[in-house]
């Protein structure tokens, strides 16, 4: 098969127009905000939400086009390159639409919308106002590109670009030191990443001459195993090209890919920065955990799937699993409340991520889906009552050292914020999993695939890999406890500072402004489970699940794992006995972590609440992240920074030193040059002119025009010349 027959031009269709539209419009009111959004009527907050509301309403028409009905590909030529041989070679650019991009541009687009729309009560007053809503709109757009382009080049532009919005909304606060190093950080750790997804698409590139998704799974599907080695040949500009890859190298290049993961949806050791990104304004906490860029990771996974070996998609089994845990254990002993969500975040990625690496491929993206909500609710819901928090100590004039954020000087907040409550306990449940929440029917999937996944993996006789799905249990116990302290401390027992809980209410009668009620209220109802699946207590029951299976996603051309994810598939569907098992026992866990937490903390004082932390050397492990950021400071910023000033220090001592007395040298040398020049070499010049003038000059006195001196002067000559003869 010829590649450029992969690469020819595609028409674009209504579907996939509309789609660049949706692209296109929250880059419109980015600029017009950005540019003139303080001259616009309440600097134009509402022109944002309304630019993402259209951009909603034209998703869900695209969701209802395409969703299990059709696939829209359009492609144009982007650029051309000559090559050595003569010939050239064009770079495509494109939108696909598929059943995975119209999820996604609907979760986007819904979850920004609601995000802006509660900012407006949120961020009032803020001085930055209209660049706030600015900058959603370029972040809004950065995601849509990750979500609509068909090429990983592309893919990768707007990843960047996502990575430079992230950094603007951390950074928001700029004059607060804190945001600063934030965004910062976040913006370094994920460069890292990001290096290894650049090797991963050119290792791609260089051996098969395409960026373009669709292309790149074809000529995957084209190729089969010879000794060993994955070969597929095809046609390049006329030429027959022979492509051999070891297996190494595709799980390299696989991990590679994987590695922009690692970085954008903070999975270890990478998670470091995520923690730190509650710098930023509330809202944008939960635009980031939520729906957009810390999602950004999975789906690449979904999208790149076809392209992971065996070994590959084990190791990100692995490192999800991990990650799971590890944010789990740090949101133990938190203390912040948005801390503890951000832990949680960091908990339910790396379920996600464990789900692609076991081969539950729609659970994963399942759990993406539900996650949107479900923790978009909470981050929002931590926003209300970080709000009614500095409400109630400006009103009550408390002492500045106290932190709005902290949870231990809450509690009782139900009695003032019943509303937040019972949205704060519908998405808290289901983050935990409980049944008749979505995210029962999520992570339940994800259990089951991972537990389908080692029975298969564990037919060669090892049982290792059981360590994975044991590990989900086990941040399943986690995160109920951790979830139910919590809530503990910020709804229950009585408030903990010296002032009525009702002073944190918005006025008498009304708890909070209507613009932030709605969209907790509406995320609310979207985290329970009946949404996804008429059945709440099946996943396999789900539409959405049923839409985005590997089938219907194309990921079943796969170098190594299409016979290992087949078997995967029917030993998941067979064990329908091992599923009632896990939903019971993930159940169960769940209420067991509950029961632990409240009976851990009901027998404490207020005093006893409020003056907790901790103290044992486990405590403190996890307090502090595992000192992960030490760590990472000692290991990897310090040699840095101490390379960097070796290297200044080499710079200015060795080679400015250098340069700076070459220099010197050089210019004393050269004025010795100059003297020698203007004294010798024209000195010299000058003396034979002058001598050449003075013999000019005698010889005009002897040319005087009298012809009795020329006689004299023969006469003198002839004299010299016979004495001349006559002495020698």
């Amino acid at each position: 098969m010829e590649l450029s027959d992969l690469l020819q031009p595609l028409a674009g269709t209504p579907q996939t127009t509309t789609a660049l539209v949706v692209l296109l419009l929250p880059l419109l009111g980015f600029l017009v905000l950005f540019l003139a959004g303080k001259h616009l009527p309440r600097k134009g907050d509402w022109f944002g939400i309304s630019i993402t509301a259209l951009a909603f309403a034209l998703s869900v028409w695209l969701f209802t086009e395409t969703w299990n009905t059709a696939t829209y590909h359009s492609r144009v030529t982007w650029f051309s390159l000559p090559t050595l041989t003569g010939t050239v070679t064009n770079f495509t650019a494109g939108i696909l639409l598929d059943n995975l991009t119209v999820l996604m541009l609907v979760i986007v687009t819904f979850i920004s919308m609601l995000v802006q729309l509660f900012s407006v009560g949120y961020m009032h007053g803020d001085e930055g106002y209209s660049r706030y809503f600015a900058y959603l709109g370029l972040f809004t757009f950065s995601m849509l590109g990750i979500v609509l382009v068909d090429n990983l080049l592309l893919l990768f532009m707007f990843w960047e670009l996502v990575g430079f919005s992230s950094y603007l909304l951390i950074g928001f606060w700029y004059e607060k030191p804190a945001a600063v190093a934030a965004n910062k950080k976040a913006f370094l750790v994920n460069r890292v990443g990001d290096i290894g997804l650049l090797l991963g698409l050119f290792t791609f590139y260089t051996y098969f001459r395409t960026f373009d998704l669709e292309a790149l799974r074809a000529l995957i599907s084209m190729g089969s195993w010879t000794s060993g080695d994955f070969v597929v040949s095809y046609l390049f500009n006329g030429q027959p090209w022979l492509v051999a890859l070891s297996p190494l190298l595709l799980t390299l290049a696989g991990l590679g890919l994987f590695m922009g993961c690692v970085g954008k949806s903070a999975q270890f050791p990478l998670q470091v920065w995520l923690p730190d990104a509650m710098q930023g304004p509330t809202p944008v906490s939960s635009l980031i955990h939520a729906a957009t860029m810390v999602a950004a990771g999975v789906y690449l996974l979904a999208r790149c799937y076809a392209f992971f070996t065996v070994d590959a998609l084990t190791i990100i089994a692995i490192i999800g699993a991990v990650t799971a845990l590890l944010g789990a254990l740090a949101a133990l002993t938190q203390y912040d409340v948005k801390a503890v969500l951000a832990f949680s975040t960091i908990s339910q990625l790396g379920y996600m991520v464990m789900g692609m690496g076991v081969g539950a491929y729609d659970a994963s993206l399942f759990h993406l889906t539900t996650h949107a909500f479900f923790k978009a609710a909470l981050f929002l819901n931590a926003g209300i009552i970080i709000h009614a928090m500095h409400r109630g100590l400006h009103h009550t004039h408390q002492p500045e050292h106290i932190d709005a954020q902290d949870i231990r000087y809450m509690g009782g907040l139900r009695k003032a914020l019943p509303l937040t409550f019972y949205t704060y306990l519908v998405a808290a449940a289901a983050l935990i999993g409980l049944p008749f929440f979505s995210g029962f029917l999520s992570k339940d999937a994800i259990l089951s695939g991972s537990w389908a996944w080692a029975q298969t993996m564990s037919a060669t006789g090892s049982s290792l890999y059981f360590i994975v799905p044991i590990l989900g249990f086990t941040v399943v116990l986690l995160t109920a406890f951790y979830m139910a302290r919590h809530m503990w401390f910020i709804f229950f027992g009585s408030f903990r500072l010296p002032f009525d809980v009702k002073a944190l209410r918005l006025k008498a009668g009304k708890e909070l402004e209507t613009v932030m009620a709605l969209p907790v209220v509406v995320l609310g109802i979207l985290s329970l489970g009946v949404f996804f699946s008429l059945n709440p207590l099946s996943f396999g029951d789900s539409w959405l699940m049923d839409g985005i299976n590997l089938e219907t996603g194309n990921a079943y051309a796969v170098f190594l794992a299409s016979g290992l994810l087949q078997a995967i598939a029917l030993q998941d569907e067979t064990n329908h006995t091992v599923h009632l098992v896990i939903g019971v026992t993930s159940a169960v866990l769940g209420v067991a972590g509950i029961a632990l937490a409240v009976s851990k903390y009901r027998k404490k004082s207020s005093e006893a609440l409020l003056q907790e932390q901790a103290d044992s050397r486990l405590e403190k492990f996890s307090y502090h992240h595992f000192y992960l950021d030490e760590v990472s400071q000692s290991f990897f910023v310090m040699p840095a920074l101490a390379l960097a000033r070796g290297l200044y220090r080499v710079d200015k001592r060795v080679i400015d030193y250098t340069l700076n007395n070459g220099s010197k040298a050089l210019v004393v040398f050269s004025k010795v040059v100059a003297w020698f020049d203007r004294w010798a070499v024209d000195g010299v010049v000058w003396l034979l002119g002058a001598l050449s003038k003075l013999l000019g000059s005698f010889g005009r006195l002897l040319q005087n025009g009298k012809v009795q001196s020329y006689y004299a002067y023969s006469l003198f000559g002839f004299i010299l010349i016979i004495l001349y003869i006559v002495l020698f």
